[in-house]
């Protein structure tokens, strides 16, 4: 099978050679085939989907002597910019990891999507705002017409990677580069993405190139498996070699750390929080005097329970709105219905020392940790104002005692959030909501964009943290195996429905409706 993809001896250096991002790697992708490149965050994989397509720096970045990329047997490292812009988008598509970063906020989806069409193919806006409709029909967004209107912001995180998706396979490449394009993404539309790609690949001859820290999601899809750690490739070869005879201790720790956490489930003790018929709801259209004539339900009449000590998983498609109901518990979000903390009635004026006892760990640390501050102040803005009367001195003993309960040194005060890899950065968030001493932790995707391994040991600190203070744990993720792991109860939510709810062992092993046993189906 000839070569359409040819990577020799890639050597890739940032910063006049002090760092060196990849090293000396060698791989090859057939016409048709798909090839996984699996390590943890700095390992090098999206440098080197990057340098695929001449899109690194050229200032900042050096390649090793005897670097070479051959696409169609084509040179690309170093070569001219004309022959770049016809690969990008025409010949090889790119799906980034995260799209909210990718798509222009201030352009509509069928623009974006259109734009890479009249370039490429040399057709009229109208009939690629056309076509960009029928793209977005294909990645399985319901009323495509009405979405290519939208705005990224407007759309959830799925809809806006089958953009992300639409706009890669736009001009029928030869060959699809997917930099983790199903991380955020919940189980059922994770698979719906990856039938996708392969019905593409099956219909087009596409090669795909699919990168992800998930060796099982890797092990559904792929031909051909390269491992990567510290830049460098350490072990590669077909799925059933690197699954059945691993030899590097590395393929060996990423095949480990796939396994789901073992953990004994608390049973019923008393309600700590509760919610009474949730309603969350949007504006969705505005008459000519400004007035909302219609609106989308978020959360539709959503009622639940949260027991001492318990963990309830709640999981659903992409606006599912379990997001949104978790906000709405947390009070940062106008809601309708009742929410009680320990059968005391809570409501957006509540006073601190009762709210306080509800915190939230966000899905991206990142965005949720200010740039500006660094890591004491971040930990220790809450404090400033639940415990005023405290010195400075017993500030930073209790910012200190949140740090090392999260296994992070105290030495690192004074540094800030970039300076962290995103594993470490979720610990610092877990900290600055530990150190509020809430009962109650709502956990929104706290290890949907974490490598495996990471994942794992976030979990079981999370996991230490909830039997060493008694936590109650609302745990909101697309993960399956991360919930049945973790979760005592599951409550599964369908358009801002819960359609199902009950013990974990229960939903798992007899789910009751259609949807319920779709997703446990797509997961397992």
């Amino acid at each position: 099978m000839s070569s359409l993809l040819e990577v020799n001896n890639l050597t890739i250096c940032f910063n006049s050679k002090k760092f060196i991002a990849v090293d000396g790697i060698s791989f090859r992708v057939a016409a048709g085939q798909i090839v996984g490149i699996a390590g943890e965050s700095g390992s090098g994989k999206s440098v080197t989907a990057l340098s695929l397509l001449g899109l690194l720096d050229k200032k900042k970045v050096v390649y090793g002597a005897g670097s070479s990329i051959k696409f169609d047997g084509q040179e690309v490292v170093n070569t001219d910019e004309n022959l770049l812009r016809d690969l990008r988008g025409g010949k090889i598509g790119l799906i980034f990891q995260e799209p909210m970063s990718s798509l222009n906020p201030l352009h509509r989806i069928g623009r974006q999507i259109a734009e890479n069409l009249v370039i490429h193919q040399k057709i009229s806006y109208k009939k690629a705002l056309k076509e960009a409709v029928n793209l977005l029909k294909v990645t399985g967004i319901r009323n495509a017409r009405q979405r290519a209107r939208a705005f990224p912001f407007e759309l959830s995180g799925g809809q806006r990677q089958r953009v992300m998706i639409a706009m890669a396979i736009a001009n029928n490449p030869k060959l699809l580069i997917a930099d983790e394009p199903t991380t955020a993404l919940d189980v059922t539309i994770q698979t719906q993405i990856i039938d996708l790609l392969l019905d593409l690949r099956k219909k087009t001859g596409m090669a795909i190139i699919f990168i992800s820290h998930d060796l099982n999601l890797l092990r559904k899809i792929a031909d051909y498996i390269c491992v990567m750690k510290d830049g460098k490739i350490v072990e590669q070869g077909s799925v059933s070699q690197i699954f059945e005879h691993p030899q590097h201790v590395y393929t060996k720790t990423l095949i480990s750390s796939s396994i789901p956490l073992k953990i004994n489930h608390n049973k019923l003790s008393h309600t700590v929080l509760s919610g009474r018929h949730i309603h969350v709801s949007y504006p969705l259209k505005k008459n000519i005097f400004g007035k909302v004539i219609k609106y989308i339900q978020a959360v539709n009449d959503v009622s639940l329970e949260l027991f001492q000590g318990e963990c309830l998983g709640i999981v659903g498609e992409s606006g599912s709105g379990k997001t949104t109901l978790g906000m709405a518990l947390a009070g940062l979000i106008p809601f309708r219905g009742q929410v009680f903390f320990k059968n005391i009635y809570l409501n957006q004026y509540s006073n601190k020392e009762i709210r306080k006892k509800i915190q939230i760990v966000f899905q991206d640390p990142y965005n949720s940790l200010n740039p500006r501050m660094n890591i004491f102040e971040i930990v220790a803005e809450g404090i400033s104002v639940h415990f005023p009367g405290l010195n400075k001195v017993e500030k930073k003993e209790k910012v200190i005692k949140a740090l090392t309960d999260v296994g992070l040194p105290a030495d690192i005060i004074d540094k800030y959030p970039h300076e962290f890899s995103g594993g470490q950065r979720q610990r610092i968030a877990i900290a600055r909501a530990l150190v509020i001493e809430p009962e109650v932790l709502i956990l929104d995707e706290p290890t949907s964009a974490l490598d495996v391994t990471i994942q794992k040991q976030v979990l079981e600190l999370l996991v230490m943290l909830k039997n060493k203070y008694n936590l109650s744990y609302i745990f909101i993720s697309h993960d399956m195996h991360v919930i049945k792991s973790l979760a005592d109860k599951v409550a599964i939510m369908k358009d801002g429905c819960l359609v199902e709810q009950g013990w974990a062992e229960q939903i798992f092993d007899c789910p009751q409706t259609d949807y319920a046993q779709a997703l446990i189906q797509a997961a397992f």
